[in-house]
C-alpha cells in the first residue's frame, strides 16, 4: 500500500496499479529496462496490472518473470474495456498510468491518473483527464516510491 497525505486534497491509500503497455511501459513492443526493476521494487507496495492490445505480440515474453497480472484487451473499444476493468477495484484504492487516447476514461475513473509524455506522446484528452503529468514513466514510478513528490505536486 502507498500512503500519502496531500494538503487540501486527504489522505491517499492505493493498492492497486494499473498500467498501459505500449507507449508507457514499452516502445514497439519492447518494455524499457528501467521499468522492470520499478515493477519489482513497487510490487511490495501495490498490486500490479498491465493492459495491453498487445500489438506486437511481446508483452507475455517482456512481463515473464514479473510480478504483473497481464490483461490483452479483447473488445473492439479499449478505451471502455480498460475503464471497466478498474470496476473490480474500490477506485478510491487504484493508481493508472497511460499515454494513449484509450488510456482517457481509465485514467478518470482512477482515484489518481497519471499521463506519461514519453517517446511517443501522449494523447491531449489523456493529458486533461490526468491528476498530472509527467515525461517518462520512470519519473511516474519516482513519484510512487518517493510519495513526498506526489505531495509537492498535488497539494492545493
Amino acid at each position: 500500500m502507498i500512503q500519502v497525505t496531500i494538503p487540501g486534497k486527504g489522505t491517499m491509500t492505493l493498492k492497486v496499479l494499473v498500467l498501459d503497455y505500449n507507449g508507457t511501459l514499452a516502445l514497439d513492443g519492447k518494455m524499457f529496462e528501467s521499468v522492470k526493476d520499478n515493477l519489482l521494487q513497487l510490487s511490495s507496495f501495490v498490486e500490479i496490472h498491465i493492459l495491453t492490445a498487445d500489438t506486437y505480440g511481446t508483452v507475455a515474453r517482456q512481463c515473464k518473470g514479473l510480478p504483473v497480472e497481464v490483461k490483452v484487451l479483447e473488445s473492439l473499444d479499449h478505451t471502455t474495456e480498460k475503464a471497466d476493468y478498474l470496476l473490480q477495484f474500490n477506485n478510491q484504492e487504484i493508481i493508472a498510468i497511460g499515454n494513449g487516447a484509450n488510456d482517457q476514461l481509465m485514467l478518470e475513473r482512477a482515484h489518481l491518473g497519471i499521463a506519461v509524455i514519453g517517446l511517443e506522446g501522449a494523447s491531449i484528452q489523456t493529458l486533461l483527464s490526468a491528476d498530472l503529468v509527467v515525461n517518462r514513466i520512470e519519473d511516474a514510478f519516482g513519484l510512487l516510491i518517493v510519495t513526498q513528490r506526489l505531495k509537492a505536486t498535488l497539494r492545493r
